[in-house]
């Protein structure tokens, strides 16, 4: 895509006019000296304080068109420089996008992962729902529903952070294997028997870590208040593997009752009573099986090795070993659907009694199988996925389940989000402080990534590990006590205790 930027004040960057753009031009890339079909060009200059001129022109083939925002004005609180310069390009180039393709975006032009962060920005200052759904709908031109659904999330987040004390945090373990790998899937995650002969030394590398990191989070006075072993497919464990993983952890880890503890099992083929047993047995309450659809039609077209028979008798093994929390995963626009079998699929797992749903729009992911099978895919009016994302909030809010986590990803079909559902006392803890980057999470394994964050949420510092399974057994940089130390002894230590 071609894209030309005079930008003549201080504020925003090339990668934020890059971001603005994939909102009308889904998985475009902007290559020095490109001349493809789809091009767009902006212009800003601050004509005097917070008044900004902004001049936008989109253009696809032969088809083009402008814009233009001259102006200012004082929102209803004080925010940065920044949010000025956004405003003024951000209406100019809704209103070009409006004039060359004929629709909206329902996320106006709020790009990033977190909109529901500055729902909470306002709620948190004491301003009411009403006033923060006015207040996107007119600085962002967010659509009322998604307003209303960014206002619910965050007002229900506020009540479940509310006793979240600057030394809760939270603790990640990464299972970065899959029995296969769906086509819809750009994650770190591993599928061949080359890679699975690595999974016993994995194991100990990581219990080695989980015990290191242990003694850090014990040293530094922090009380985990929910762990979270995520993937890949956790679930490719045999269950003395799950028995020694969830073992350590509970040698190396404080676990009281304030604890909250979540195994992702996720695939539904690799799921057996034994293994469900030995999580439960360790005391984990929450589990995770995910179809992301009971069609089975739509199932082959991912590329996903599982049938709906299969899920339906993961669901009904997990409900008889009893645990406290069943979370299920569905996806909206996957093609082969329809909006009368993705209703189908909800109304599936609503019937089977789980009481979390995360419902995720497809992404389309550069590094995923399905960007390479042929256009249609990217679509950023995507009026099938929408109304199947729309049908779900309804219907869930009827059912008795409220959104409480949101994030948004770029490249995904009609410009849409993934939100997670709950009943009332059901939520999960850990998506909150790991999405929101509300509180500080320890994370152990290949790709997990620990985040320290100060108490006052306004600085972070990010430890990786390696991506890759191979690349982390040869990793010798864990994240240090004294790393972390010096990070929280920059605070004032009232703040901290």
């Amino acid at each position: 895509m071609k894209l030309v930027v005079d930008n003549r004040t201080g504020y925003l960057n090339d990668y934020y006019f890059q971001m603005m753009c994939l909102l009308y031009f889904p998985g475009e890339k902007f290559r020095a000296g490109d001349t493809g079909e789809n091009y767009a060009s902006f212009y800003l200059a601050e004509t005097e304080k917070h008044i900004f001129e902004a001049r936008v022109t989109l253009g696809c083939g032969d088809k083009s068109a402008k814009a233009e925002f001259v102006g200012g004005y004082t929102p209803a609180i004080p925010m940065d420089d920044d949010f000025y310069a956004m405003n003024a390009v951000g209406k100019a180039f809704l209103e070009a996008g409006r004039r060359l393709f004929g629709f909206e975006l329902p996320w106006g032009y709020i790009i990033g992962l977190r909109p529901v962060k500055r729902a909470k920005f306002y709620l948190d200052r004491g301003y009411s729902s009403q006033e923060v759904i006015n207040l996107f709908h007119r600085d962002y031109e967010v659509s009322q529903e998604k307003s209303l659904l960014s206002v619910e999330t965050a007002a229900l987040q506020q009540k479940m952070l509310a006793d979240i004390k600057p030394n809760d945090c939270g603790f990640y373990v990464s299972i970065p294997f899959c029995p296969t790998r769906c086509d819809y899937c750009s994650f770190v995650s591993y599928s061949n028997q080359r890679l699975f002969s690595l999974i016993p030394q994995y194991l100990e590398k990581l219990m080695q870590d989980i015990k290191e990191t242990g003694d850090i989070i014990k040293r530094l006075g922090m009380n985990v208040r929910s762990i979270y072993i995520g993937g890949g497919t956790p679930s490719i464990l045999e269950p003395h593997q799950i028995n020694r993983l969830l073992g350590c952890i509970s040698e190396n880890v404080d676990i009281n009752s304030q604890t909250e503890y979540t195994f992702e099992a996720g695939r539904p083929d690799t799921v057996t009573k034994e293994k469900l047993l030995a999580v439960k047995e360790n005391g984990v309450g929450r589990i995770s099986i995910n179809p992301q659809t009971t069609n089975d039609k739509v199932l082959e077209n991912i590329g996903r090795k599982h049938t709906a028979k299969q899920f339906f008798d993961a669901a009904e093994t997990a409900l008889s070993v009893g645990f406290d929390v069943l979370n299920s995963d569905l996806i909206a626009g996957l093609p082969g659907d329809t909006e009368e079998s993705f209703n189908k699929s909800l109304e599936d797992v609503i019937g089977l009694g789980f009481s979390n749903i995360t419902v995720h729009t497809l992404s389309i992911k550069n590094a995923a199988a399905m960007r390479f099978m042929g256009d249609g895919f990217y679509d950023p009016q995507g009026e099938f996925a929408r109304n199947c994302v729309s049908y779900a909030n309804n219907r869930l809010k009827q059912g008795g389940y409220m959104p409480y986590y949101l994030y948004r990803q770029k490249n995904t079909v009609g410009n849409a989000e993934n939100t997670g559902y709950t009943l009332a006392g059901k939520e999960n803890l850990y998506n909150v402080l790991m999405m929101e980057e509300h509180s500080t999470v320890f994370a152990c394994g290949a790709g997990a990534i620990t985040k320290l964050v100060s108490p006052e949420r306004d600085e972070i510092l990010r430890h990786p590990f390696p991506k890759y399974p191979f690349e982390y057994l040869d990793d010798n940089k864990p994240l240090k006590f004294d790393e972390a130390d010096a990070f929280f002894k920059q605070f004032r230590k009232e703040d901290f205790n």
